[in-house]
């Protein structure tokens, strides 16, 4: 079952990494963005083919991507690379190569995470299980959004550059 779900979850996301036109100067021409204008992104998930799958749409897209696959890796890049923004999974599993001695679900990770930078990160989380106390709970501890999986590329980057951009919360 988790098999299938990441094998329609990567094709979900590859199909609609080629909906949105790469970043364009004034001209249309395609312009990278600069390092020192590349918006960062931390994707929080345990699955590494969602990870693969959110990196290339992202960086298709002109972000800087980071990744951990659990709470403390997370926590230790956070630390290194201050993020624009958290995407999160709600269901994570500790990995001990990664120092993952605690087990940390997304929703502990994303309040520690904004605890620890002094600052309100935009955080969307993401599950495969679309419940009602899920998008309760993003709320509460403040997250943007909160999207159920498999999430188109076309969502995912609107909702990320709203959130960016300093929108307003939306129903989590």
């Amino acid at each position: 079952m988790r098999l299938q779900f990441a094998a329609r979850l990567s094709e979900d996301f590859i199909m609609a990494a080629h909906e949105q036109p790469p970043v364009q100067n004034a001209l249309g021409e395609t312009a990278p963005k600069s390092a020192e204008t590349q918006k960062k992104i931390l994707v929080i998930d345990d699955d590494p083919v969602t990870v693969k799958v959110l990196t290339a749409a992202l960086t298709t897209n002109g972000y800087a991507v980071y990744s951990a696959r659990d709470g403390s890796e997370a926590i230790g890049i956070a630390r290194d690379d201050a993020p624009d923004m958290l995407l999160v999974d709600v269901n994570l599993e500790p990995h001990d190569a990664f120092g993952g001695a605690a087990n940390f679900d997304g929703f502990q990770v994303t309040r520690w995470l904004r605890h620890m930078t002094a600052k309100d990160i935009p955080a969307i989380m993401i599950s495969a299980s679309d419940k009602a106390d899920y998008r309760k709970y993003a709320a509460k501890i403040g997250a943007e959004t909160f999207l159920a999986k498999p999430i188109s590329n076309a969502a995912l980057l609107q909702t990320i550059e709203a959130r960016l951009a300093g929108a307003t919360r939306v129903g989590a």
